[in-house]
């Protein structure tokens, strides 16, 4: 079977991405549950009956799982909160600095600018506060992690912290592969770099910076994934506190106006910047990137699904995208969810 990866369309809310995979979670968790009847009704009925034959009849019966689907998107600018937290938890001083209006911009386009209201919005994830939105590619695999197909050759069945792991090293992969960046882990969650110090900076030509370059957090239901990983592509970025006032901006974002992880501690873990993509190559080219450092959230998406997919071991590498016809319709459908369930159980 075929890994399935379905590109929204640009800029989506977090919300309506997150209703879109609660569809798809659904459609396998449904497919379980129908398996689960068959079996029981097809050993009664074998029991019963007695007979080998019965068996090859009722086999083709059993309901079929959806593909393993990854959903890929960059969202409006959103602030996320882990499962631990609460809006209400928020002072109304923190509410209004969150969503205070964000002015976007590309480093590498020349587009004009333009200005967001961001939004706060609750997760099933771990961890605590993180931002998301223009300039990062976020991808969240739906797939059942003791499905039979990623078995093969041996593998046993996925566990919780097989997987994580699974996503860490695929998407280190596929930085290293596309753009030579080598991230790693550490005890803290996500992948991480070590910066070059900022133009102009005095603390020496060895000095490195280790900061988060992609986060991580997911979610599981049965065994059904979802939630995933967020790539920095070409999005503002944050230094630690080591680094004054002249350094911090250079980045070119040194103010919340234009710089969202001013506004909170990512993830709440104090004393450690936000990286790109994008930064880390003007640290190694300076302002100008190569053309091979494809900064466009598309073509990364299909290389992270085709990694995965040799990571999971799947028998046919050739990854399905879906069309722009069946992608309008999971959004349509996705928009009545959210209208009849305003609240709905793992949706934000």
């Amino acid at each position: 079977m075929r890994l399935r990866l379905i590109q929204l369309h640009p800029l989506p809310s977090y919300r309506l991405a997150a209703a879109v995979q609660e569809l798809v979670r659904r459609q396998f968790l449904l497919a379980k549950e129908s398996e689960a009847q068959s079996r029981r009704r097809g050993a009664a009925e074998f029991t019963a009956a007695k007979t080998g034959p019965l068996q090859d009849t009722l086999a083709p019966l059993l309901a079929q799982p959806p593909q393993p689907t990854i959903i890929t998107f960059t969202p409006r600018p959103t602030f996320t909160l882990g499962r631990r937290q609460e809006t209400s938890q928020l002072s109304p001083s923190e509410v209004d600095r969150l969503t205070a209006p964000l002015t976007v911009s590309s480093s590498q386009s020349h587009a004009s600018a333009v200005r967001f209201t961001p939004t706060i919005v609750s997760t099933l994830r771990g961890g605590l506060t993180t931002y998301h939105g223009p300039g990062q590619v976020v991808l969240w695999p739906v797939l059942d992690l003791k499905s039979p197909l990623f078995a093969n050759n041996g593998r046993p069945p996925l566990t919780v912290r097989a997987y994580s792991r699974l996503l860490e090293t695929t998407t280190a992969e596929v930085l290293k592969r596309r753009y030579g960046l080598d991230a790693y882990t550490t005890g803290d969650p996500g992948l991480w770099v070590q910066s070059p110090q900022a133009a102009g900076g005095t603390d020496g030509p060895d000095y490195k910076e280790e900061r988060k370059i992609a986060a991580l957090g997911v979610h599981l239901r049965r065994n059904i994934s979802a939630l995933g990983v967020a790539v920095n592509l070409d999005t503002p970025v944050k230094w630690g506190p080591s680094r004054g006032p002249s350094q911090r901006a250079s980045t070119g974002f040194a103010s919340e106006e234009t710089n969202p992880w001013l506004r909170f501690t990512p993830c709440g873990i104090e004393g450690k910047g936000v990286s790109s993509v994008a930064d880390e190559g003007r640290h190694c080219f300076g302002s100008g990137l190569p053309a091979s450092w494809d900064l466009r959230p598309e073509p990364f998406a299909m290389q992270w699904a085709a990694v995965l997919a040799e990571q999971l071991g799947l028998q046919d590498p050739v990854i399905d995208v879906a069309d722009s016809k069946t992608v309008s319709k999971m959004l349509a459908d996705a928009r009545e969810l959210l209208e009849a369930h305003n609240n709905i159980v793992g949706l934000p």
